[in-house]
């Protein structure tokens, strides 16, 4: 008996640590209410760079006063945060990659912006 209680105290204590580890990983979505991954980015300064790297030029997104045309509508696709990073990173279709402009970290932060903004 004295086992099980052991082997017991220590689930418990595994699940409260892995309780306690998830917790800031995960946001409350208000208008769906499910969680959703937090963006590992600084979304503040995500803001500043989706305008500084020329982002509304070409895409649409209320959060930044964007109403660019010639890419998708971010506010209408809402992309998932490593769909973006992605895109961001490599490029695809009209849009240019910004790795050799942008920090990892920097992109990081458009993405979170776009994300946060998005979801």
């Amino acid at each position: 008996m004295r086992n099980v209680s052991r082997t017991t105290l220590s689930l418990i204590a595994l699940a409260l640590a892995l309780a306690a580890i998830a917790s800031p990983a995960l946001a409350r979505n208000t208008r769906t209410g499910t969680h959703v991954a937090r963006a590992a980015g600084n979304p503040a300064n995500g803001k500043k760079l989706f305008a500084s790297s020329g982002c509304g030029a070409c895409h649409t997104l209320k959060a930044a006063g964007a109403k660019g045309s010639v890419g998708p509508n971010l506010d209408k696709v809402k992309p998932a945060l490593a769909k973006t990073v992605k895109q961001i990173t490599s490029g695809g279709e009209a849009m240019p990659s910004f790795k050799s402009r942008l920090k990892a970290s920097q992109i990081k932060d458009v993405a979170a912006f776009v994300f946060k903004s998005t979801h």
